[in-house]
């Protein structure tokens, strides 16, 4: 019994570490091909991309791409992988990241490996979200895993600068003319515990504040855009946070949030007076206000102080019910896979999860994480890529 039980736990070991071995080195793959948005000053995902299909292909499955330039010329790629038959699943990870930053420890772009830890820009966002995907099939070229759902896997672009090249692009092109729900490996927690069903509308919003240049030791003939510019930013972040007051429990925080953010140089040296100044804000509304009731109420405050408003960005908030199908069969494969009692919640920040219930499809946000997405070192544990991807096969079918 005792030689019996030494052997069993030696097999169980040693498909564990084959498994963790996989990961390693497809995950290596990726992190090395930078895939940082262009709008961070990337040069896109195509690389990636290329790598993931390759791949893809040697686990024996037909890959579509669908691959479109931007405005700068640059390829942006977007891979879809369909298995099975029924009701469509969707599962959806980004490829693209945000570019580095600074006080690394070594390469960010070269996976650095610490006990049951992964290191390098990505290996959590999305990196989560890839390899569980990418371990979905294995599984199922193993013959490990039979989905009693038609899967959907998309690999997509343009996730960290508004999905333009990305989801929405697909959207146009019909890929979801097919319906069916989705879960969005793209947020989550360090236990696993908690699933996104809402999130707020979104507004980015350029404001031009104007005035008269002139020298500084001449301050009564200019009219100083940079003082007018910072009276109305404090005139704005008070009277909207008077006039959108109402708290919604289910997010974090429970209030709509306005907050100035980038700022651009407005003059070339100290001595001048500035006769333009430009603030961008970031906006996140509850459901329970119109995002044209927040324009509104901006613009008419902006125009006092001779400013300008321009819409830089605009996502309508959205909902799935806690009561819906799909998130009824994650919060049971949860708790079956995980041993823990999940609950749902809304966001401030965006997923592709919003962009697809505009869609009309019901869709969930989920993963398990090491929440260091967008910092310096960047991190997961290996066993995340594992646990996620065991809960969303479960979801695609019992017998797994």
């Amino acid at each position: 019994m005792v030689y019996e039980y030494k052997k069993k736990f030696f097999l169980i070991s040693l498909v564990g570490a084959m498994g963790r071995d996989w990961i390693v080195s497809i995950l290596s793959e990726i992190i090395k091909r930078k895939a940082v948005n262009p709008l961070a000053g990337g040069t896109g995902e195509k690389e990636r991309a290329d790598y993931l299909e390759n791949l893809i292909r040697n686990l024996g499955f037909e890959p579509r791409r669908f691959d479109v330039k931007d405005e700068r010329g640059i390829i942006r790629s977007n891979i879809l992988v369909e298995y099975g038959e029924g009701e469509p699943l969707w599962l959806i990870a980004h490829i693209d990241t945000v570019s580095a930053g600074k006080n690394w420890v070594g390469d960010p772009f070269e996976l650095r490996i610490e006990g049951d830890k992964v290191f390098g820009r990505g290996v959590s966002d999305n990196g989560v979200g890839i390899m569980s995907l990418l371990l979905i099939l294995k599984w199922i070229s193993e013959g490990k895993l039979n989905p009693k759902r038609r899967l959907m896997l998309l690999f997509v672009a343009d996730e960290e600068a508004g999905s333009r090249y990305g989801v929405k692009y697909l959207a146009e092109k019909g890929v979801f003319k097919d319906g069916g729900s989705a879960i969005i490996p793209d947020f989550g927690n360090k236990e696993g515990k908690l699933i996104e069903v809402a999130e707020k509308g979104i507004l980015w919003l350029k404001v031009t504040t104007k005035g008269v240049s002139g020298h500084a030791s001449m301050p009564h003939r200019a009219d100083n855009a940079h003082t007018k510019s910072a009276r109305l930013m404090l005139k704005l972040y008070d009277s909207l946070h008077v006039k959108f007051y109402k708290l919604n429990p289910l997010f974090d925080p429970p209030y709509s949030t306005f907050e100035p953010t980038k700022k651009e140089m407005n003059v070339d040296a100290i001595n001048i007076i500035p006769g333009s100044d430009i603030v961008y804000w970031d906006c996140r509304v509850l459901p329970e206000y119109s995002l044209d009731e927040v324009i509104e109420f901006f613009r008419g405050i902006a125009k006092r102080y001779s400013a300008d408003v321009e819409i830089i960005l605009r996502e309508e908030p959205s909902v799935t019910s806690p009561s819906e199908k799909i998130v009824i069969e994650l919060r049971k494969a949860i708790e079956t896979e995980l041993g823990i009692k999940p609950k749902t919640i809304g966001i401030g920040g965006g997923t592709v999860a919003g962009i697809l219930r505009r869609l009309g499809i019901p869709a969930v946000a989920w993963s398990i994480c090491s929440e260091t997405e967008h910092k310096s070192n960047e991190y997961e544990l290996i066993e995340n890529y594992i646990k996620t991807a065991k809960v969303l096969a479960k979801v695609a079918s019992q017998s797994f």
